[in-house]
């Protein structure tokens, strides 16, 4: 080929390559640039910025030492992810914030409902405090799900539920066995709140027992289990599994056993030795509590008493929760 034509080429190439970077580099510049400032509507976000922090500031320097601490949590679970709409997206990403909130109890909860009641809930404060209130509530929430759209509408609607006062009866079916209902008897008083609004449930598994004279003495395990009423639901709260060794009176008439004292199981690594310790020489006893406590149907019982209560309470409940679930009460029943 010419060389001359060649070179001519090459210059040719060369000086086409420099127009497109130039080209590039000029649409580059206007991209990163972007669209003309405008110097007044910058003014005025800084300032509405400003005016903003200001009424934040002066919001929670009204507030008492609790309130501020959650309304300050509360601004930290609104801040971010600001990509999201999800209420649920901002409470994942400061769930530490979110259990300070809830760890508040009583005090979150009447602060947040003077929120709502105040008109300060809009948009995603409503739905994240909304969120909030309904764990706080629990079972007391009788809003159903799905008659409300907005997190205002919710509060709207909502009227607190309480534990309608229960009576004092029967908690369990009396048997032939005074010692059974002699440690029901004790257990009962044991652990009962005495609370107008819970009752106690026993359901103990007796493993043997001693009589000398009059003294009577009880190995049994004790599944206790409080209960409200809210509504029609019947509704589970503290509870506990706990071996014992119970001592008594008999009667002289030989019919009843009064309590005299009562030595529970210790925790931790002197759980199975306690029990070995109060069953004394009864060793065969204490081994049959120490696996028993794994293995036994304290639940089956459970339930036949909370049944046998109701109904002489003259209770018709529709909903079992346990605070994690709501199921129907005859579900509840008929579940292993």
């Amino acid at each position: 080929m010419n060389p001359f034509v060649l070179l001519l080429r090459k210059r040719l190439a060369v000086f086409c390559a420099l127009l497109v970077l130039t080209a590039g580099m000029g649409l580059l510049t206007a991209c990163r640039s972007g669209p003309p400032k405008d110097e007044s509507s910058a003014a005025d976000s800084r300032a509405a910025l400003s005016d903003s922090e200001t009424v934040q500031q002066k919001s929670l320097s009204s507030l008492s030492a609790e309130q501020g601490r959650i309304e300050s949590d509360l601004q930290t679970i609104l801040s971010s992810p600001l990509h999201s709409s999800n209420p649920n997206d901002y409470i994942i990403a400061h769930q530490q914030e979110y259990e300070r909130i809830v760890k508040q109890g009583e005090t979150a909860l009447n602060y947040l409902l003077g929120e709502f009641k105040d008109g300060r809930s809009e948009g995603l404060r409503g739905e994240v405090m909304k969120a909030i209130c309904m764990e706080l509530l629990g079972d007391k929430n009788n809003v159903p799900e799905g008659s409300y759209e907005t997190a205002q509408e919710w509060y709207e609607k909502f009227v607190p539920l309480e534990p309608r006062s229960l009576p004092k009866t029967d908690c369990w079916e009396k048997t032939q066995d005074e010692v059974l209902n002699f440690v029901y008897t004790a257990a009962l008083n044991k652990y009962d709140p005495q609370k107008e609004d819970t009752v106690t449930i026993a359901a103990p598994v007796l493993y043997g027992s001693e009589t000398q004279g009059t003294a009577v003495r009880a190995f049994a395990t004790v599944y206790v289990q409080d209960f409200q009423v809210i509504g029609n639901t019947v509704c589970e709260r503290s509870g506990a599994v706990i071996p014992a060794a119970i001592s008594g009176t008999l009667s002289t008439d030989g019919r009843t056993v009064s309590c005299t004292g009562y030595t529970q199981a210790k925790d931790g690594s002197d759980w199975a030795p306690s029990i070995r310790e109060f069953c004394g020489a009864h060793k065969d006893i204490a081994e049959k509590m120490i696996a028993g406590y794994s293995e036994d149907d304290f639940q089956t019982l459970m339930k036949k008493n909370l049944q046998y209560y109701l109904q002489s309470a003259g209770i018709t409940p529709a909903y079992y929760s346990d605070s994690i679930e709501k199921v129907s009460f005859s579900d509840y029943l008929s579940e292993r």
